[in-house]
């Protein structure tokens, strides 16, 4: 797992917190039946839930048998149950249904489809073409919709400003993400937290009142072994340098843009490949990049960022379970620190194999 906390995103999650929290109030007994999340073992990406047709479509490694997979992971609507449960076998290689029933005793069925996996996946989107806008927000994430791989700082951010993140046109319906630095002024500032850099990586924010900075989820799951990954960019790093108490440092700014490959077993997490790219220089015209994966440890001489937080590394043969993709426009946006108006931009993201 990456160590940075999301680029942004706790920014403000005070406020975030008291304006962003939805309860399902109700009075009597509620109505509500809806499947929010549902994962199976060996799932590669998000499952996607079409919520009209009360359809689920998820895909697997190409190794899975599907005859004996079974729902591991499931959230439902606040009182509602779910029949099979989790945990139970059941047989994929036709669809299956799953009945959700709300308080109140009414119920709806899903229908489960499932279907394997290539030998060599891409990320979802991976062109960031596709673009939506959440209920109630007044800004865009990357993807079709809420069931998206992919997630931005943008849900902090707008509480005291404008989005950092944004579909960027790049010529005709050809789109890519654009991430800005920006100085969110005096009230950020009173919690050491006034710069906001802008990112979008491969997971979730699911709010965590209790413990904020565990809000942030990062990593999809993954089955595919890449050697790299090429993706297009341009910088523009701005200035004054500031910290998050909002004072001028004489320093550059660099952007980030990184892929880890995870073996999540057990409730533990090891690295299994690392692919970093950092760097400072001004890029005023879309560049080509590929960065290679390096699987197993690595070596000392690497810079200490590179390095997993909690010192975990998996063997270069471990099984890949997961898969953090970031892109940043201030490397130490995590540490509340960026170039006011730093911008980059990237576009078509490609795992080679």
């Amino acid at each position: 797992m990456s160590k940075y906390i999301p680029y942004g995103f706790i920014i403000v999650l005070s406020l975030y917190i008291l304006y962003g929290c939805v309860k399902e109030d109700h009075f009597g007994k509620s109505d509500l039946k809806e499947i929010f999340y549902f994962s199976l073992p060996q799932q590669s990406g998000n499952s996607i839930i079409i919520k009209d047709s009360l359809i689920i479509r998820v895909t697997v490694a190409p190794t899975a048998d599907l005859t004996k997979l079974y729902a591991d992971s499931v959230r439902l609507s606040s009182y509602a149950t779910i029949s099979p449960g989790v945990d139970v076998v059941q047989d994929f290689t036709k669809p299956v249904q799953y009945t959700v029933t709300a308080e109140n005793g009414t119920q709806v069925i899903y229908t489960v489809i499932v279907r394997k996996e290539s030998t060599t996946p891409q990320l979802e989107n991976a062109g960031l073409d596709d673009w939506y806008t959440p209920v109630g927000k007044n800004y865009q994430e990357p993807g079709k919709d809420e069931s998206t791989i992919w997630a931005s700082g943008n849900a902090g951010v707008v509480t005291l400003g404008q989005a950092n993140v944004k579909a960027f046109i790049i010529q005709g319906a050809d789109l890519g993400a654009e991430m800005i630095t920006r100085d969110l002024g005096s009230l950020a500032q009173l919690t050491g937290q006034r710069m906001a850099a802008g990112s979008i990586f491969t997971g979730d924010f699911i709010l965590d009142i209790s413990n904020p900075l565990n809000s942030t989820k990062f990593g999809v799951p993954f089955v595919g072994r890449p050697a790299s990954f090429t993706v297009s960019y341009k910088y523009v790093p701005g200035t004054p340098y500031k910290n998050g108490q909002g004072t001028t440092l004489n320093k550059p700014d660099s952007c980030d843009i990184y892929l880890l490959l995870e073996n999540r077993n057990n409730n533990q997490v090891k690295r299994v490949a690392t692919g970093w790219f950092r760097d400072g220089k001004q890029q005023d015209t879309f560049k080509d990049i590929t960065v290679n994966l390096t699987y197993g440890p690595l070596a000392a001489g690497n810079p200490v960022y590179m390095f997993p937080a909690n010192g975990l590394f998996g063997s270069a043969n471990d099984e890949v379970t997961h898969i953090s993709f970031v892109a940043a426009s201030s490397a130490y946006g995590a540490y509340f620190e960026g170039g006011t108006n730093t911008t980059l931009i990237i576009n078509n993201i490609r795992l080679n194999y």
